[in-house]
């Protein structure tokens, strides 16, 4: 249950910070450009619909953080700390998903659902990929 339980928490954890840095990002481009244009209104509904995901995400952790009070008070042992929780994902199975999303997003016609929603799998999938491979460069394979 332990390290199940600490994975849920990395995941979650990941998730949500990869959610708020393509919210910033977003937060950031629509600074940039003149309100009133078809390209700010569609950024502002982008932004809308990230900030309800990050809501969810944030509900999430709140169960997580409830169960995790429970495993404590059960067994007297506290999960590890999110940061100490190594990402369970394959490498490889990151990979071959960033490369399906950048060529949906090369397919997508720009501005359409398709086009954003690829576009934030190839930002997410590249940031989880680059955290398992420093994660993975800081672990040395022989378990030592």
């Amino acid at each position: 249950m332990g390290m199940e339980l600490e994975q849920e928490l990395r995941a979650t954890s990941d998730e949500l910070l990869r959610r708020l840095e393509r919210l910033r990002e977003l937060e950031m481009e629509k600074r940039q450009l003149t309100p009133g244009t078809a390209r700010f209104r569609r950024i502002a509904r982008d932004i809308e619909r990230l900030a309800a995901g990050v809501l969810t995400k944030t509900v999430e952790q709140e169960h997580l953080a409830d169960k995790s009070f429970d495993v404590r008070q059960k067994t007297g042992v506290p999960p590890q700390p999110i940061a100490e929780v190594t990402p369970q994902r394959d490498i490889s199975l990151i990979l071959g998903e960033w490369r399906e999303a950048e060529r949906r997003l090369s397919a997508a016609v720009p501005g359409t659902p398709d086009h954003l929603e690829a576009q934030a799998a190839v930002h997410r999938l590249r940031t989880e990929y680059r955290d398992a491979y420093l994660s993975a460069a800081e672990t040395p394979s022989d378990g030592r």
